[in-house]
């Protein structure tokens, strides 16, 4: 019987505007109603994630920050898996030998190395841009613009970073050069203890390498003594492999998803992130105890 649903958010979950369509919000509310959990499994950090949810209007527990860290509904830290700070480190001397900028993501969200004038700067001609190459449809409004450099934690550089109380559960980086973070990933996985993935061509994401979707799945549902026979895992892109490869789970690929991802997914989808969450729903909800997509 499913028991629980873990979907990740971009790509899978949130439309061009970044929300949950309200058929998808209704959606979870009667899987809910009928006793199925749902957790979001994301990239994103615990303060976007519930910013998303409130404005939906929904509660539900969230494995954040690529399995970095998890919270229940009410906000109580589940467990969080943070880099070392000699680990950090050695990540930032690697970004400087490509010249390229990281963000890092603390338990208190984004952190921005760079000043208010050059974060600014940076979203309009590297953030923005290369979210588009991958999400032509992605639409920016002058108020989202605001949020990217207005929702960001500003510390006195890296030193600053280091003198403070932040604990780096994940570092991010963008690039209109696909190559340029092909050879900086090459060296980043050198490190010892990381765990390196891209969701799309043009961004690269490192946590701890036991910070992965799939661990922190697992760490959750043997709380709830659920097993992976009774979950079903939806995603689309390289930092969803690790829970959807997990075995005997009902994993389930969008439409939209990599070759990569489509290939270890039980179930295919055809539905977009538009629908796509709540027609899963409904053939959880026609059958729970033999889920299949019709």
């Amino acid at each position: 019987m499913i028991k629980l649903i873990s979907s990740d958010m971009d790509g899978t979950l949130l439309d061009s505007y970044r929300k949950i369509t309200q058929v998808n919000i209704e959606a979870i509310r009667t899987l809910q109603d009928n006793g199925v959990e749902f957790i979001i499994n994301t990239g994103r950090e615990y303060q976007n994630v519930t910013g998303i949810l409130e404005d939906a209007g929904l509660q539900c527990d969230m494995i954040c920050s690529n399995g970095s860290c998890g919270y229940d509904k009410e906000g109580n830290l589940l467990f969080e898996h943070s880099i070392p700070q000699e680990t950090v480190k050695q990540i930032f001397e690697t970004f400087h030998r490509f010249d390229l900028v990281p963000t890092p993501f603390s338990q208190m969200g984004r952190i921005s190395l760079l000043s208010k004038e050059e974060l600014e700067q940076y979203t309009k001609d590297v953030m923005i841009p290369a979210m588009q190459i991958n999400h032509p449809d992605f639409v920016y409004t002058d108020k989202d613009f605001e949020e990217l450099v207005s929702q960001v934690t500003y510390v006195d550089g890296e030193d600053g970073l280091f003198d403070s109380e932040h604990r780096v559960l994940k570092v991010i980086s963008q690039s209109t050069d696909p190559d340029a973070l092909i050879r900086l990933r090459a060296e980043l996985e050198k490190i010892p203890g990381l765990a390196v993935v891209s969701t799309v061509p043009t961004d690269i994401e490192i946590t701890s390498i036991d910070a992965q979707k799939g661990i922190g799945l697992m760490d959750y549902a043997e709380r709830k003594g659920i097993v992976p026979d009774e979950i079903v895992a939806i995603g689309d892109s390289e930092n969803d492999y690790s829970m959807l490869s997990i075995p005997g789970i009902h994993s389930v690929a969008m439409a939209n998803a990599t070759e990569a991802i489509k290939d270890i997914c039980v179930y295919q989808t055809r539905a977009n992130t538009k629908d796509g969450i709540a027609y899963i729903i409904r053939c959880i909800l026609t059958d729970r105890d033999n889920f299949k997509l019709t």
